[in-house]
């Protein structure tokens, strides 16, 4: 009983996983049945033709083709009657029937058909099962209605080709069930995979509102504006600042994980040059930590620096998925560090967590392969394995069980030659560019405003000073700029004030002047700022040469592209969704574009049909009604003009299908939402003007830059060393050594007596603007390890309002700085006298 009981259950299985079978083969047994005793009637008249069995077998299909109509208090008895129709209407009937007929070669044919059918709707199991019971109970009643019974040897010379049929299809079958499966699991795991990989991001999210919420004042039913302690709105910030990032982190994984899903392919021709380092402290950098213990544990070793050809997205995303990967121990393992190793054409992610199994290692690489992480599934390390080939390279991973893991990435022969001929030209191009160029600097340090004077001598622009916010009000009033940079933090007005008037129009005819924000704050906790205050980029010092010529030249192109190209341009933007016509609306504004709203496809078209004309249409794909791809067919088959406005299309999910439908639809683009500033910049700028390219040149430089405006922060922070020897190699190439850091050095005992008088009397504020000049002087001299010190205690006392809690940290802070300053007199003889 036990086993009839699990032969049912088999049964109610497979059909309950092929929805819809039954019914459709009741259906066609409903008809058939009737339909062949006509045909054997009179057609092809057979011997023997019993009309009251084929009404019998075409009533009990006609009842399995109509499960819905079946009484409630019947239904649980559905499969049950479905499994004895089955067995009637297929082995049973056809056995008998061909018995019946002599085993003539139609009622072969009929007996394969049933076997084929008896296959199909039942499992293995039950298909010998019903086959053998169906069979012998069709062999019983020949007999017992049959005078002479005379076995037809034709049809039983038949019986190993049913046999044959039957194996064969249950194995085939059987075959097709393993493939659902697997690709049930694949669904399954990356269902699962999209699930844990979102649940940081969101959860950082999460933290970040309830952070948001609690530096609110308190609620109060009072209409009068409340007021703000200078700590709450920091928190703000720095709470929005990290919901972005995670934002951010969220919209990486999404995109990662459908671009391996789908597979993807890799545009190799959008493949630029990179430096490796760069890089590797860009996502060092921009990884969304967990918690500062968590960002402390990472750190990058830059051995030898080397450039590859590859997408820096892309190397990043790899980066983040093993950044990811080793940190997801690190809570088990107190004391676990991570290090990220740049030399010899390698980039080692290396950790001190448990160790993958060795028996993971060989198929570590293969999708949704898991190395034993609860809730992972392993989907990262294909896409890595993916990239990485892309770029011509290799990844491998080594590990000891109980000691750590270091992934190696390795990459292909030098281009160095590429590398300098790409210098030369951008060094050319930067001069032609900066050249007559007036350049505001205003910073409250003298000695910065003379750093950043030498190392813009040569490049042909005039330079002015200001020495606070209110000079360069003062100077703009008297005189045009093209570009200003500005320190943030600086006495009577600060940077943000100051750009925040700029943008106010306080100077007639200089309101979209490109400011550059030039600050020694972590870069994670002005970002916001920066962008809230109207600043068109960000540097962090200290900085290269190189990087400081990139970020002007990135702030003029960007300017002039956006303001000779899209300002005054008319836009339509149609969209269902109001949150996202809200984001793309402000990114277009910003670049001078009126905007033109629909809600829906039809709206559009009824706006062009009253006359309206525009420069650019963005539609969303999926609206009600008529959407992004009706839409745009109509427009394609409107006047002449209208039908060559540009369409970029606007969709959550661009995979190949997507991006295929719409092109062939008219569209001249597609764009992932949410709309990225940048992204939307480039587009605009390839549909908009004779020169796209320079534009999208413009863009594209200028993203880089915004993206890697802290790296060099990230540099001295992520590295060990207690000096940054390329900082001083490029001070004495422009020989400043000996001038600047003499001056500099002299400024380091007053500030550390400062401080000490600050913590006596316990005055934040003082100790606040100590520690910012420290900051900026320990960089600027390539004190590597002494600014890496500050910047951790700046953190509590600039955000935070509190004093930091590391234990000695002003006894740390005092040798620390004697060590660098005894290293430097060291590496810079000519300081001794």
């Amino acid at each position: 009983m036990n086993y009839l009981r699990k032969l049912f259950v088999s049964y109610e299985d497979y059909c309950n996983y092929r929805k819809g079978i039954l019914k459709y083969a009741g259906l066609v047994g409903a008809v058939g049945y009737p339909v062949f005793y006509l045909i054997y009637k009179w057609l092809l008249p057979q011997p023997y033709n019993s009309l009251s069995m084929r009404l019998i077998a075409s009533a009990a299909c006609a009842a399995t083709a109509m499960p819905e109509y079946w009484p409630d208090r019947l239904k649980k008895y559905y499969f049950g009657c479905a499994y004895a129709t089955v067995l009637y209407c297929l082995p049973f009937f056809h056995v008998f029937m061909s018995l019946k007929n002599h085993g003539n070669l139609v009622f072969i044919a009929d007996s394969f058909m049933a076997v084929f059918f008896l296959v199909l709707l039942t499992d293995w199991r039950n298909t010998v099962t019903m086959l053998c019971v169906g069979a012998g109970l069709g062999v019983a009643l020949y007999m017992a209605t049959t005078d002479q019974i005379d076995l037809p040897m034709d049809y039983v010379a038949r019986l190993p080709t049913f046999i044959l049929v039957v194996v064969g299809g249950s194995l085939f079958k059987f075959s097709e069930r393993q493939l659902q499966d697997t690709k049930l699991r694949v669904a399954t795991a990356l269902a699962g995979s999209i699930a844990h990989e979102m649940r940081t991001p969101l959860s950082r999210i999460q933290y970040s509102l309830d952070g948001a919420s609690r530096s609110l004042p308190e609620p109060t039913t009072d209409v009068y504006a409340q007021a703000m302690t200078r700590k709450q709105i920091s928190d703000l910030y720095a709470y929005l600042s990290q919901g972005q990032l995670a934002v951010n982190r969220g919209l990486q994984v999404i995109a990662m994980t459908l671009d391996e899903v789908n597979a993807k392919s890799i545009d190799t021709s959008r493949f630029v040059l990179i430096h490796a380092a760069d890089v590797v402290h860009k996502a060092l950098t921009e990884y969304a930590y967990e918690t500062e213990e968590e960002r402390g544990i990472v750190s990058a070793s830059v051995v030898e620096d080397f450039v590859f050809r590859g997408d820096e997205t892309l190397f990043i995303f790899v980066l983040f998925n093993l950044l990811k990967n080793a940190l997801y121990y690190h809570r088990l393992y107190p004391g676990m560090k991570v290090t990220v190793t740049v030399q010899g054409r390698k980039v080692c992610v290396s950790d001190t967590g448990p160790g993958i199994p060795q028996s993971v290692l060989p198929r570590l690489f293969d999708s949704f392969q898991t190395s034993g992480k609860a809730g992972g599934t392993g989907l990262g390390l294909a896409y890595c394995k993916r990239v990485i080939t892309a770029f011509n390279g290799d990844i491998s991973c080594d590990s000891v069980e109980g000691e750590g893991s270091q992934f190696t990435l390795r990459f292909p022969g030098s281009a160095s030659a590429e590398e300098d001929e790409r210098a030369r030209v951008s060094a050319r191009d930067s001069v032609a560019i900066l050249a007559g160029k007036r350049v505001l600097i205003v910073d409250d340090d003298s000695m910065q405003r003379i750093a950043m004077r030498r190392q813009l001598t040569g490049l042909g622009m005039e330079i002015d000073e200001a020495h606070d916010g209110q000079g360069a009000i003062d100077c703009m009033r008297a005189a045009r700029y093209d570009l200003v940079v500005m320190d943030l933090t600086m006495p009577v007005l600060d940077g943000y004030a100051t750009t925040r008037l700029i943008r106010s129009g306080a100077i007639p005819g200089q309101q979209s002047v490109p400011v550059l924000a030039c600050t020694s704050e972590p870069p994670h906790l002005v970002r916001m700022k920066v962008e809230r205050a109207g600043m068109s980029g960000m540097i962090s010092k200290p900085y290269r040469h190189a990087e400081l010529v990139r970020a002007l030249r990135s702030c003029l192109e960007r300017s002039s592209a956006a303001s000779d190209v899209l300002a005054g341009k008319t836009a339509i933007l149609a969209d269902d969704d109001e949150s996202g016509r809200r984001i793309a609306r402000g990114w277009l504004e910003k670049y001078g574009i009126e905007v033109i709203e629909a809600n829906h496809g039809q709206q559009v078209l009824d706006m062009i049909a009253a006359g309206l004309r525009c420069d650019v249409i963005l539609l969303d794909l999926n609206m009600p009604g008529l959407g992004g791809l009706e839409t745009t067919r109509a427009i394609r088959s409107c006047s002449a003009d209208m039908s060559r406005v540009p369409v970029i299309a606007l969709t959550g999910y661009s995979d190949a299908v997507t991006v295929e439908s719409a092109r062939n639809a008219g569209m001249n683009d597609v764009m992932t939402k949410p709309v990225r500033g940048a992204v939307l910049f480039e587009k605009l700028g390839q549909h908009l003007c004779s020169d796209g390219a320079e534009l999208q040149l413009a863009a594209a430089t200028a993203v880089a830059v915004a993206d890697a405006a802290v790296h060099e922060h990230a540099r001295a922070e992520q590295s060990d060393d207690l000096l940054d020897l390329g900082r001083l190699q490029e001070l004495k190439r422009d020989g400043q050594v000996v001038e600047l850091l003499g001056d500099y050095l002299l400024t380091l005992d007053p500030l550390i007596a400062r401080i000490d008088a600050s913590v006596a009397s316990n005055d934040l504020d003082d100790a606040h603007e100590a520690l910012h000049s420290l900051l900026g002087v320990s960089g600027n001299i390539g004190g590597a390890a002494l600014h890496r010190l500050v910047r951790r205690l700046y953190v509590p006392v600039a955000n935070e309002r509190r004093w930091p809690t590391e234990e000695n940290w002003l006894n740390q802070l005092r040798n620390v700085t004697v060590e660098t300053v005894q290293m430097l007199r060291q590496e810079c003889p000519a300081l001794q006298s």
